[in-house]
């Protein structure tokens, strides 16, 4: 399956230069942040500070007796914790939907159709828990994912079995999760750096051995490679197409859709992030460029606005 148009952040690795301007969108945006924060006087930074205290999800203090499986100042702590994490995320679903065993086991066996929100929020919370919280409770929530998996057995819509553990589906869902967060970083982050990558995937990899994965990939071109063989896998069905509109045109509570308009632009944002195949699975066309230019000032505007995630401490 090879592209007619490669894309260097899929086949290289490469953080090229991702539009025309993407320099001057960089510096525009930290300035835009800059000069907020002195305007604001450091508001929205305590404002996002206090919610994600509510939230439960400030970094903790770290226990040297029990340290978090990614150590501060670490790949991941800087990749997971800027502000394009959010588009990574919807990314990850629209990517992880396209295989049909996997997404099958989500329909059939998970709360997802009824509330999909609810089901979006464990995953966060899950990529939460292993990244910043203690040791002990990643370990605890990879043994609570592996118990629930063990009841996720059935027959897809094309009459093939599935089972959630099995360790290909398992590489699929975490190479296309990794993959997702890492080009929404690239392609939007306050300062990325490619060199970051290996570390990233690397750190990472503990995750899927955690949940039955045996041999996940510990590279960023690892990474690429084992995705060139999912893909072999991978197929637009019924089940695909009903993913794709909820993300597109979500059905929120009365209570959540003052939060749409924002949503839409999450979407928009993660949708021009997605590899060409991706784009092209789903048959989703848009002029990325300008859409990519625009992520960038803003969402690189808003982590300077707020500052560092790892700064934010639960104490």
């Amino acid at each position: 399956m090879d592209d007619a148009r490669p894309d260097p952040l899929v086949h290289a690795g490469a953080l090229t230069r991702l539009t025309p301007f993407d320099g001057v969108a960089a510096v525009t945006a930290r300035g835009i942040g800059t000069v907020g924060r002195m305007f604001t006087f450091d508001l929205v930074r305590r404002a996002r500070a206090a919610q994600l205290r509510r939230m439960q999800m400030a970094p903790p203090e770290v226990d040297p007796s029990d340290p978090p499986w990614c150590a501060p100042g670490s790949a991941s702590w800087v990749i997971h914790g800027d502000a394009s994490f959010p588009v990574g995320g919807v990314l990850a679903l629209w990517t992880q939907a396209l295989h049909p065993l996997a997404l099958a086991g989500v329909m059939e066996h998970s709360d997802f159709a009824e509330h999909p929100i609810r089901r979006a929020l464990r995953t966060g919370w899950f990529v939460y828990t292993t990244t910043f919280r203690p040791g002990s409770e990643a370990e605890l929530a990879c043994a609570q994912v592996r118990q629930i998996h063990t009841r996720i057995v059935g027959t897809a819509p094309d009459g093939r079995r599935y089972s959630a553990g099995d360790p290909e589906l398992l590489d699929w869902i975490h190479c296309a999760l990794l993959l997702s967060i890492a080009r929404a970083w690239l392609l939007y982050g306050d300062r990325p750096n490619v060199d970051l990558l290996d570390a990233y995937v690397a750190e990472q990899a503990r995750v899927p051995r955690e949940l039955g994965d045996p041999s996940p990939p510990e590279t960023w071109g690892q990474l690429l490679d084992r995705l060139r063989e999912h893909r072999r896998s991978l197929a637009v069905n019924e089940q695909t197409r009903w993913i794709g509109s909820w993300l597109a045109s979500p059905g929120l509570p009365a209570t959540m859709r003052v939060a749409l308009p924002a949503y839409r632009l999450l979407h928009a944002l993660s949708v021009a992030a997605a590899p060409a195949w991706v784009r092209d699975m789903w048959g989703a066309g848009m002029p990325v460029l300008p859409v990519r230019a625009a992520g960038k000032i803003l969402l690189s505007g808003v982590g300077s606005l707020t500052g560092p995630y790892a700064s934010y401490s639960a104490a």
